[in-house]
């Protein structure tokens, strides 16, 4: 009996030392570094869109050992909430897609460890970027310019808007229903817009068209068509006179599909123009050849009840002078005027006369580096997505409806835009106030740098080029 006795006591002790002892190892585990292994899904479906080769991020993260010589910056980045970049502040309203663009904290405890550990390789397989889930309906068609593009800028610029005539060959009203652009050199490829040309503007496209051999043509602000000409009519306009807008693609761009039973509408016989902002800013030398190409999906009319979005368009005034104690021949409006009319033609720079209208400003109340515009809505609109844009000195922006946050950037990043969908659409009503906010920083520090240097202070209007300015605001609408 008391060998038994003995016996089932050593066995007890032995069992309870095996579990104390894998106990012990499974924390173990639970804490040891991680690998490239459980980082890479992170890095695939949050960062490496952009961290890739020919990516607009300074450094790709699609292998272990790229991502290994980074891994300090990555786990400081990170912890600030600077990267993967998400723009709109706390005071934004929920958006689509931010939890695809957002680390969680259990992701965020996983990068820091794994670069604590030493960045620990693994068995160090390769990764691409994961593709956004598209369930959009509609048939995919791909469109792509009849000849590639090498992009240059001109009078003394370092933007090049050229753009290039798409056809969907399309036999019946349809709408697009999601819209995606792959750009061929991701490095230049600042921003595109992909503009409905209808009507009288279809001849106008051919037109232009024809005279570059199919070869596409430079088209600042707008794509250049008959109904895009400035005009005390059409900055009254939602669109400001411009087409409708069928989409727009910039960096880090998430949500290709329009909103769940939305489309735009296209008509029979419709073109496409596809209009690529090339930035030059860091390719001076101009040797690239782009032949971005657009991806859209169309559903006929006559086979479906979606809703018909339209662009809106809620811009305000530019007017920076030139930094206190500073003068030169460029601190004056009219050197900026000239210069704008020299770079872009009249038509363009007639907007900042154009916009004080619009606004009911003074010029005397638009200088500043704080500047704001007010639109009254005038029939029942449903907002479902909304945008910012400004350039290089922009710091801030916001976008409100009757007081309302619709989309505040805090810290502002020319490099970082987006367009955004609402969780929930906003309504809006006759005689509501829709208002854009824009702060700029156009101190002698706060420059513009070309070929490593900082231009020198100027006065800034609004205009086309990136080292010009906007404050725009951009919604899409239905009527309701």
């Amino acid at each position: 009996m008391i060998a038994v006795a003995a016996a089932i006591t050593v066995g007890v002790a032995t069992a309870a030392s095996g579990r104390s002892q894998q106990s012990v190892t499974s924390r173990r585990a639970a804490t040891a570094a991680p690998t490239w292994d459980a980082v890479a899904p992170v890095f695939a479906a949050k960062c490496v869109s952009c961290h890739r080769i020919g990516g607009i991020a300074p450094f790709s993260l699609t292998t272990a050992k790229s991502a290994q010589q980074h891994a300090q910056a990555i786990a400081l980045m990170t912890r600030l909430r600077i990267m993967p970049p998400w723009m709109p502040g706390a005071d934004s309203p929920p958006f689509q897609g931010q939890a695809r663009r957002i680390l969680t904290p259990g992701e965020l405890s996983l990068i820091a460890r794994w670069a604590s550990g030493g960045a620990r390789v693994g068995h160090a397989r390769a990764i691409s970027s994961q593709a956004t889930p598209e369930t959009a309906p509609g048939r995919s068609v791909t469109l792509r310019p009849a000849h590639a593009y090498r992009p240059h800028a001109s009078g003394g610029g370092t933007d090049d808007y050229h753009c290039f005539l798409l056809d969907p060959k399309l036999t019946q009203n349809s709408y697009v229903t999601s819209a995606s652009i792959e750009p061929q050199q991701a490095g230049i490829v600042h921003h595109v817009i992909l503009f409905d040309a209808t009507g009288q503007n279809v001849a106008d496209a051919r037109a232009l068209d024809a005279k570059s051999h199919g070869r596409g043509w430079t088209c600042f602000g707008g794509p250049g068509l008959s109904e895009t000409k400035a005009s005390t009519d059409t900055l009254a306009s939602d669109s400001l006179g411009a087409p409708q807008w069928i989409s727009a693609w910039v960096p880090g761009h998430v949500t290709n599909d329009l909103p769940a039973g939305t489309g735009v509408l296209v008509h029979a016989g419709d073109l496409v123009v596809m209009q690529v902002h090339y930035n030059l800013l860091h390719d001076r030398s101009q040797k690239a050849v782009d032949r971005s190409s657009a991806l859209l999906r169309f559903v006929p009319a006559a086979t479906t009840s979606l809703i018909p979005l339209s662009t809106y368009l809620l811009p305000a005034p530019v007017e920076l002078p030139c930094p206190p104690g500073v003068h030169n021949g460029n601190c004056t409006r009219q050197a900026a005027f000239d210069d704008e009319v020299k770079k872009y033609g009249a038509d363009a720079a007639v907007l900042p006369i154009g916009l004080l209208y619009l606004c009911h400003e003074q010029l005397a109340q638009a200088q500043g580096s704080t500047t704001s515009c007010t639109r009254t809505v005038d029939r029942p609109l449903r907002i479902y997505g909304v945008a910012g844009h400004m350039h290089l000195r922009g710091v801030d922006i916001r976008i409100d409806l009757n007081g309302r946050t619709l989309l505040h950037i805090p810290h502002w990043s020319f490099h970082w835009q987006d367009a955004y969908y609402f969780d929930r659409p906003v309504d809006a009503t006759t005689g509501d106030s829709l208002r854009v906010t824009c702060r700029f920083d156009n101190s002698a520090t706060h420059q513009p740098v070309v070929n490593g240097k900082p231009l020198p202070p100027r006065y800034v209007l609004w205009g086309e080029g990136t080292t010009d300015e906007m404050c725009l605001g951009l919604l899409q609408v239905a009527s309701r």
